[in-house]
């Protein structure tokens, strides 16, 4: 429960009015006795005092919180970024409000929660094209960690999708692989994905083709190995969950072909057998956008490389 002026002047002793005028900075101003401002300093302090965000405003303060968009709650790459969004908060002195989106696509009940709480900034979790919602967030600075389209307002921290693609596919070449198959979700951010291995592909002399289905994740790598039949090709995944659904297939099925994710979400080193995937710097990625919200720094763009993780499905 969240401690009042009130509890702390009964604490100790002292009118309400009293305890505002120290928490507020101006008790010196009118003659408050020094002991008396460190009685109720330490008082508020012991008590975990903590003032109210819309107080501070009225007052023309910023509230300290920030706003977190997560374009998909059941996705568990977003997890680890809101954990190390917390940390970030708690080390600044901030408090977050998170709100989300049902099936990737925004509405206005979503958003309610970030204009109740009188947010400095706002960080938006998720690659998108479509931005039309953001209007309502222009007097403020945005950060997106994920893929935007160009003309989207704000900061933009994304993985490099070529640095990725190169390393996926040169691993799977090293291991006489000349052939794969894209597997992913008709999502911007898996179209993303392919583009920049395709790109790759033309490049280092790898056939690519591509399976893009209308569901995500674990399901989607399932269809995809029971629609291959027999055909024998490396599997490269738009993210972790796709690339365990079709393990599990070729499990299933008793067939063995390399298979790679992407993202490195905690899951990918547990599962057997443990997958071959990207890394993102989701704390590097993190820090900087959380940054980049509170310094209200100027929009610019970044692409930040990761790392392959080689594990036994390749």
């Amino acid at each position: 429960m969240a401690v009042s002026q009130k509890q702390i002047a009964e604490r100790v002793g002292v009118s309400i009015a009293l305890v505002s005028r120290v928490l507020s900075g101006k008790a010196r101003e009118v003659g408050i006795a020094e002991t008396t401002i460190k009685k109720v300093i330490r008082a508020a302090e012991e008590m975990g005092y903590v003032p109210s965000a819309a107080a501070l405003t009225l007052k023309g303060k910023a509230s300290r919180t920030i706003g977190v968009v997560v374009y998909d709650f059941r996705d568990p790459f977003f997890g680890p970024m809101i954990e190390k969004l917390q940390d970030c908060a708690h080390e600044q002195d901030y408090s977050l409000v998170i709100a989300g989106f049902k099936g990737r696509h925004p509405a206005a009940s979503d958003l309610a929660p970030l204009h109740k709480h009188a947010i400095d900034g706002l960080i938006v979790l998720g690659s998108s094209d479509e931005s039309e919602w953001l209007n309502g967030f222009s007097e403020m600075s945005v950060v997106r960690i994920g893929h935007r389209s160009a003309d989207d307002p704000g900061t933009c921290i994304s993985v490099d999708e070529e640095d990725a693609a190169k390393q996926l596919m040169g691993h799977l070449i090293s291991r006489g692989w000349k052939r794969g198959i894209f597997i992913g979700a008709n999502l911007y951010g898996h179209s993303l994905r392919y583009q920049a291995l395709e790109k790759t592909a033309q490049e280092l002399g790898f056939e690519l083709g591509r399976h893009i289905w209308a569901v995500d994740g674990f399901e989607a790598g399932e269809q995809s190995v029971k629609s291959l039949g027999d055909e024998m090709t490396a599997l490269i995944c738009a993210n972790d969950p796709v690339a365990m659904g079709a393990l599990r297939a070729l499990h299933d099925s008793g067939r063995k072909m390399p298979v790679t994710g992407f993202d490195d979400i905690p899951a990918a080193a547990q599962y057997i057998p443990p997958i071959t995937t990207y890394h993102q710097p989701i704390n590097e990625m993190v820090r900087q956008a959380f940054d980049a919200v509170v310094q209200k720094s100027e929009p610019v763009r970044k692409f930040i490389k990761g790392q392959l993780v080689i594990r036994s499905s390749s």
